[in-house]
């Protein structure tokens, strides 16, 4: 397939921008998407040379939708925007116009436009925590809900799905574990914010505390191998219209595993564990980790990193981002 494309990305925050990065690098044309673009993070996460465009609107206007999106014309879209965790837990109608109803208007609007291939990020939250075997795509999902977010993102996906089998627009669904790595933090990853609150805390030398309700057991994977996956879906051949990608790095981690890699990757810092905040949702506990060895070779893509080599990457990038900032 030819690397002289146009994809638009909806959502410039962390697995957007990342993914951004990447395929300007292989050369194709960027438009990013956002209610609020957010410039001084593009520009560190993307270069202060680097060429793309931006659209401001948001999606769940949809006369502002349709008006924006009137002479766009790529060949292809990735859809990274959504409400995440305690943020989609406040309001349950907005939950579903923002996670729902947005990513279906931007379908239909990619069908009619003629695009070729459309990746929605979804989430690893929609698999049943109790798991028989490590996770595949195959693996059973979620049946009974307490969390906004994950009904919400099930939804989504089996919409997708429908309008993929009756318009014939290839459609890919990613299913990310718990993404880190340096982002702005837009839509309410309250996880993700925690430990790039923390990591900035440890690249400065000062104390660090990871709260035990919000990283009590995770899986987490670093925002390059999504990203990764991401533009490995934009080339694959596909089987079917409509498929599911699991993106994780097959570890578990507990509170106490990501205490040790902040005590090795900075030796000099203090660094405990406390009880964290209360949260209006329980983030899930999963009893086995993913396992992507058959998806990754089908797509493409290198092993993942794991937790002590992705954390050292990320330390790198808050200082690259810091040292950034300063040269400006």
């Amino acid at each position: 397939m030819s690397h002289a494309r146009h994809v638009l990305i909806t959502g410039a925050g962390m697995v957007g921008a990342h993914t951004a990065r990447r395929l300007l690098d292989l050369g194709w044309r960027v438009t990013l998407l956002d209610r609020e673009v957010p410039g001084e993070y593009l520009r560190s996460v993307l270069g202060p040379a680097a060429e793309y465009d931006t659209l401001e609107v948001d999606l769940t206007d949809s006369v502002a939708m349709a008006a924006a999106l009137a002479d766009l014309r790529p060949t292809d879209v990735v859809h990274t925007a959504a409400l995440i965790a305690a943020r989609a837990q406040r309001d349950v109608v907005e939950t579903i116009e923002v996670n729902v109803s947005a990513p279906l208007r931007l379908a239909a609007w990619a069908s009619s436009a003629g695009v070729s291939r459309f990746v929605a990020v979804s989430s690893w939250s929609v698999y049943d925590e109790r798991q028989p075997a490590p996770i595949t795509e195959d693996s059973p999902v979620c049946t009974r809900f307490d969390s906004y977010y994950v009904a919400s993102k099930l939804a989504m996906e089996h919409l997708l799905s429908a309008f993929a089998s009756r318009s014939g627009l290839a459609t890919v669904a990613l299913r990310p574990a718990v993404v880190y790595g340096h982002g702005p933090n837009l839509g309410g990853a309250v996880g993700s914010a925690v430990l790039e609150a923390q990591m900035l805390r440890a690249v400065r030398g000062l104390p660090v505390e990871l709260p035990a309700t919000v990283l009590s057991c995770t899986e987490l994977v670093f925002v390059e191998d999504v990203a990764a996956a991401a533009v490995a879906a934009l080339q694959a051949d596909l089987d079917e219209v409509f498929s599911t990608c699991t993106v994780g790095s097959g570890e578990l981690t507990t509170v106490e595993d990501l205490a040790d890699t902040f005590r090795q990757l900075f030796p000099g810092v203090p660094v405990t564990i406390g009880p964290g905040a209360a949260s209006s949702v329980v983030p899930p506990v999963p009893t086995m980790p993913t396992a992507g060895a058959q998806l990754r070779a089908h797509l493409g893509i290198g092993e993942p990193l794991r937790r002590n080599d992705g954390f050292a990457r990320f330390a790198d990038d808050l200082r690259a981002a810091a040292s950034a900032r300063t040269a400006m």
